[in-house]
């Protein structure tokens, strides 16, 4: 099925309300613009655009239309003018805000779309004297919003809809066969084909008896109909149901229109599985027009311009779904380079599409899901780019094209916080203005940081009032930072790509990058093998098989399980490594993508024994390379002179209270660390047992600290990710606050050298396609550590306490220390101890610059 359109929640059908404070002729002309045409009507409403309320019924006439940008135009006027506070006119403030919420839900931000509904329902709940049937609308809306990710919650959002519009079924029948059309959507979401057909015939019928013939939502209707015969296979019935469709959209919008281009893509798609890809293309090309301003071109290796574009999330779609039908075409049948070389044409114009998308959003949960987006195009990209590698006789273009994609697929959150840190410092912003925005930044943390702790409805509502208002001051505050310091926002938003050769000037003698990229459509781990003189590539074929080895080498690991270690451990070496690494390499910088995060590569095993050897005889390859893990290749080598403090901060609860275990040995830890920082003059701040609270924590300059030792208890949330976090000792005047949570880690702001996460699976969290770990780690590298040692298992209390004193102990004994060899030697020690298995000293990474 071609989930990319069928499935967009862009096309269900959204309301707009019937209040009682608005004019009777506002509403008369939302409901005359779906039997008329709506061109007629905006060019009469155009002649009088002054009154607040005029503007906002033009924003949703452009909204119903499909012209998302002169929609949002009228909100902006709407936005600035003073008269639009919530006390002067409280409905349409409140129809305001539904009405951004449905353009954010139409960009594709469905996480801030939310935020601007809830507040919205929040309001109408307070108009007594509107009718019952805004708060049934703003149901739906979020249905909306929640059907392409979460379709159960929105059907319970579409019930509880219908049952206030059953209250007067004759009255709102209209609206009752919509909500059925939207339910039906969230069956195809959910893979219920027969049950969705059965609804969308009952919606037809239904909406023939009542309505003219020819009207939009009779066109979304056989849409949504076809669509359904389409994912079914059910070819000649889908093709005359999206033809019907076409002709009425036609009649209605003309040749430019979103949901137009949702019926081309879909004909695109039919096209493809017949095998007809000169008709596919064709299909597709009169898609990517129908939902451009200006695009005139129906040559299939000419794309629209970036910015021609009404809706970019479809239009980013399109452009991928393009490249995949030149690549099929190719393999198909004509095997011509031309065809790969249109391919990855469309996906190059897709990708400074999503740089436009990314840098339009600022909610967190939004960037995540373009993140998810991202990485299949960047899949896509390599695919074909190492295709054109292989069919191109000379040079290495593509080569160094695929490994961009690469690159471009790892942790893109954290690469726009390092970008936004180094524009801040080149920008020559005020210090007290980059205070204020730390200050909001920290504040907006905590509070969504409380918001998903929150149990009761009252003090749920007063926190989401209070992250709303916030948030919007945010968002103006640094709209008036980019006007006012324009090369802050150049800066910010410059699209250099990664090269190759700068990646390579920086690598020092004897240190290599390994860049793993997992390829689930292809069922391939794509590794790129970089050295200061050589870019290679290596496929690893069956994915699901290295990543069945994976989790049963972190099973023996985690349950010291010795038997079956040394056996597993060597056969995911030979996956993982397809190459022989020279005997010139001393350092290996590892930079593992989704699963292969989890686990230390320091502990496999690479020389195989016929007899079973005790632990500290295995071949691990930390007996032969310092290893290093980052995020991606640019992040390890950027800011390398970053100027830190002199300082040091050491954080030690030992004790936690609430049935949590003591920590008796980072006491000895704690000392050692002490003793480390005087031997080499640094001061250092102590937080110790009762001293240990969040609040100091946070209240401490931490931008003033070179190295941060937190030795106490971690956990880990894989559902809710922001609720992972550490521990800190009982705050009597703030029981409820002894975790730092990873939600509020983002919101610090720290300069660090090294961060040590002394503590249990600290290095673990959900993984996030295009981001990694999600979780501590990360929140830690957000905010501004450098480098970071993590956990990837429930540690030992004595062993960590040892290895931490053994890594302190070998730092400067060199004229140029090393992190990473400095854990290499503490981890060797422990090999030739009594704590030789690799549960005691893998578990402990080093990942960062």
């Amino acid at each position: 099925m071609f989930r990319l359109f069928l499935l967009v929640s862009c096309f269900s059908v959204p309301f707009f309300g019937a209040g009682q404070i608005l004019s009777k002729e506002y509403h008369a002309t939302i409901f005359e613009s779906r039997n008329e045409n709506i061109d007629f009507i905006i060019n009469n409403r155009l002649k009088d655009s002054t009154s607040n309320e005029s503007k906002l019924l033009l924003a949703e006439l452009y909204f119903l239309k499909g012209r998302n940008d002169k929609a949002i135009d009228f909100l902006d006027l709407l936005a600035n003018d003073e008269g639009m506070e919530k006390h002067a006119n409280p409905e349409l403030y409140a129809r305001w805000l539904k009405n951004r919420g449905l353009v954010l839900w139409n960009q594709g931000k469905s996480d801030q779309a939310l935020e601007y509904l809830q507040q919205s329902l929040s309001n109408y709940r307070k108009l007594d004297q509107l009718s019952q049937n805004n708060i049934a609308d703003l149901l739906n809306n979020m249905g909306l919003v929640h059907v392409g990710n979460s379709p159960n919650i929105a059907v319970r959002y579409y019930e509880d809809a219908l049952r206030i519009y059953s209250t007067s079924a004759s009255e709102n029948l209209e609206k009752i066969i919509q909500v059925s059309i939207n339910i039906s959507l969230a069956e195809i979401n959910q893979e219920h084909h027969i049950n969705a057909l059965r609804i969308l015939n009952q919606a037809l019928s239904e909406w023939s008896n009542n309505h003219k013939k020819g009207l939009p939502t009779e066109a979304f209707i056989k849409a949504n109909i076809g669509g359904v015969y389409l994912a079914t296979n059910q070819l000649v019935l889908a093709k005359d149901y999206l033809g019907e469709a076409e002709m009425i959209y036609l009649q209605n919008y003309g040749q430019r229109n979103s949901e137009l281009a949702n019926v081309y893509a879909q004909l695109s798609e039919l096209e493809l599985r017949l095998g007809s890809y000169d008709k596919s293309l064709f299909y597709i090309q009169k898609a990517l027009k129908a939902n451009s301003f200006e695009f005139e071109s129906m040559e299939y290796e000419e794309n629209p311009k970036v910015d021609d574009a009404n809706k970019l999330n479809i239009q980013l779609s399109l452009l991928m779904r393009k490249a995949v039908i030149f690549e099929s075409f190719y393999y198909g049948y004509s095997l011509k380079k031309l065809h790969l070389e249109s391919a990855i044409s469309a996906i190059d114009v897709a990708e400074r599409v999503l740089e436009d998308s990314r840098a339009g959003t600022t909610n967190k949960k939004d960037l995540l899901q373009l993140s998810d987006l991202a990485s299949e195009l960047y899949e896509d990209g390599q695919r074909i780019a190492l295709q054109l590698h292989e069919v191109t006789l000379f040079g290495n273009e593509y080569l160094k094209k695929a490994f961009q994609y690469a690159e471009l697929s790892q942790s893109a959150l954290l690469k726009t916080a390092v970008v936004e840190s180094e524009a801040q410092s080149f920008a020559g912003i005020p210090e007290a203005v980059l205070e204020k925005e730390k200050e909001l930044s920290s504040e907006l943390a905590y509070l969504n940081t409380q918001i998903s702790l929150a149990s009761e409805i009252s003090k749920l509502n007063l926190l989401r009032d209070r992250y709303f208002q916030l948030k919007q001051e945010y968002q103006k505050f640094i709209e008036r930072i980019e006007v006012n310091y324009p090369t802050y926002y150049n800066l910010k938003h410059q699209d250099v790509p990664t090269s190759i050769a700068d990646i390579q000037s920086k690598l020092k003698p004897g240190e290599a990058v390994i860049e793993y990229a997992m390829a689930p459509k292809s069922n391939q781990i794509i590794v790129y093998w970089i050295s200061n003189s050589d870019l290679t590539y290596y496929r690893i074929y069956e994915q699901n098989e290295v990543l069945r080895f994976l989790r049963a080498y972190r099973n023996t690991l985690i349950y010291n399980l010795g038997g079956s270690f040394q056996t597993i451990a060597h056969n995911l070496y030979n996956y993982l490594f397809p190459f022989k690494i020279g005997k010139n390499i001393t350092k290996l910088v590892i930079i593992p993508d989704g699963e292969l995060a989890t686990i230390p590569f320091e502990a496999l095993v690479a020389g195989q024994d016929k007899q079973q050897l005790d632990f500290h005889e295995l071949d691990y390859l930390i007996k032969s390379f310092d290893i290093h893990y980052s995020y991606s290749a640019s992040l390890y080598q950027s800011v390398q002179t970053a100027q830190y403090g002199s300082d040091a901060l050491l954080l030690t609860p030992v004790e936690f209270g609430q049935g949590i275990a003591k920590l008796s040995a980072s006491e000895q830890e704690s000392k050692h660390f002490r003793s480390w920082c005087n031997q080499q003059s640094i001061p250092i701040e102590s937080l110790v047992r009762s001293n240990a609270t969040k609040e100091r924590f946070k209240n401490s300059t931490l931008e003033d600290f070179r190295f941060i030792h937190l030795a106490t208890h971690g956990t880990v949330d894989l559902l809710s990710p922001d609720l992972s976090g550490i521990y800190f000792s009982n705050d009597i005047n703030r029981p409820d606050e002894n975790i730092l949570y990873v939600g509020e880690i983002y919101g610090l702001s720290i300069n660090a050298e090294l961060v040590v996460l002394s503590a249990c699976e600290t290095g673990l969290g959900k993984i996030n396609r295009g981001e990694g770990v999600m979780g501590l780690g990360q929140a830690f590298a957000y905010s501004g550590a450098d480098n970071l040692i993590l956990s990837l298992w429930k540690v030992a209390d004595e062993s960590t306490s040892l290895l931490m004193q053994s890594f302190y102990r070998g730092q400067f004994e060199n004229e140029v220390h090393s992190f990473s060899n400095g854990l290499r030697e503490a981890k060797l020690a422990m090999i030739n101890s009594d704590y030789s298995a690799p549960y005691f000293w893998a578990p402990f990474v080093l990942w960062g610059k």
